[in-house]
């Protein structure tokens, strides 16, 4: 009878292994994700880095690039603002969006550009933090019109998140761009607004966490070694 616990417990462990190949693709699968979010990262910075001495480009061009399918974010951009079309429906102002800068608390003031001649008829602005509003954590909401003129740079919606207003439809009916456009200068400049454009900073620890998805998947196949040749040597 010990004979025949003794080949049971020497039998190949198949559920193991099939557990153990699981968790390491797993592993394996996030470290690759790390090191594809790496490559987007060094070319995000690298975009920012080149923004800092690029000339404005009219937008209206740009956004027609838009619609050939290129890519335009952080491009630096200016226009003129029309007054809003009174054939359109109208657009209610757009809430305060929350956020975090150099450790506080901001609310960051939005307005909604309408557009001549150009391949939208709207693109919303991001004109900068609230200075009374720093460390606030529910103000009121406050509305800020469209300046005359803004340059700024262009970033997609999806890369901030944060931004559901009521007329988000409505604009979205109306030709609103798929990009924001972070004001970095306007006339005339928007009352007690300091113009934020660009991230504070940007941390870029992707190859850390690369690194450490790929060690913890080698050390789990460690422990499946140890563990499968003390079960055979027993």
């Amino acid at each position: 009878m010990s004979d025949v616990s003794a080949a049971k417990d020497r039998r190949f462990p198949v559920g193991l292994t099939i557990a153990t190949l699981v968790a390491f693709a797993i592993l394996c699968g996030l470290g690759v994700w790390q090191v594809k979010r790496l490559a987007w990262k060094q070319d995000l910075l690298a975009r920012i880095e080149a923004l800092k001495t690029a000339p404005a480009q009219p937008l209206a061009p740009v956004l027609a690039r838009v619609r050939r399918g290129e890519d335009v974010s952080w491009v630096r951009v200016t226009t003129d603002c029309a007054a809003p079309d009174p054939t359109r429906r109208r657009i209610d102002s757009l809430p305060l969006i929350y956020g975090v800068r150099d450790g506080d608390i901001v609310w960051r003031a939005g307005a909604i550009c309408w557009l001549p001649r150009a391949s939208f008829d709207v693109i919303r602005l991001d004109l900068g933090v609230v200075d009374a509003l720093k460390g606030q954590t529910a103000p009121r909401n406050r509305q800020f019109a469209a300046p005359s003129h803004v340059t700024g740079v262009l970033v997609l919606h999806d890369q901030l998140g944060g931004w559901r207003a009521n007329g988000e439809t409505v604009l979205t009916r109306v030709g609103l761009s798929p990009y924001i456009l972070m004001v970095e200068s306007a006339t005339p400049v928007p009352p007690g607004v300091t113009p934020a454009p660009l991230p504070a900073e940007i941390s870029n620890r992707h190859l850390e966490y690369a690194l450490t998805w790929f060690g913890l998947a080698v050390t789990l196949l460690f422990i499946y070694a140890a563990m499968l040749w003390r079960k055979m040597r027993s």
